[in-house]
């Protein structure tokens, strides 16, 4: 732990931004569950749409690049 800050444990400054990191740390671990979550739903989403689509014909193909963005 770095001395040079003046921060001591028990001051009102050390507890706020103790609790600033923790929420901090928090709100990152939520995103990255977020993420996680929202890759597995659309690895789901594309595996049903290439077993509902005929993939080797081009009629798929031009819609999907048709409505890309």
């Amino acid at each position: 732990m770095r001395t040079d800050l003046g921060v001591r444990p028990g001051d009102e400054i050390s507890v706020d931004l103790r609790s600033l990191v923790t929420r901090h740390t928090d709100l990152v671990c939520d995103r990255a569950r977020q993420v996680s979550r929202l890759r597995a739903h659309l690895f789901n989403v594309l595996r049903a749409l290439e077993r509902s689509l005929d993939l080797p014909k081009k009629e798929p193909d031009m819609l999907l690049t048709g409505y890309q963005t």
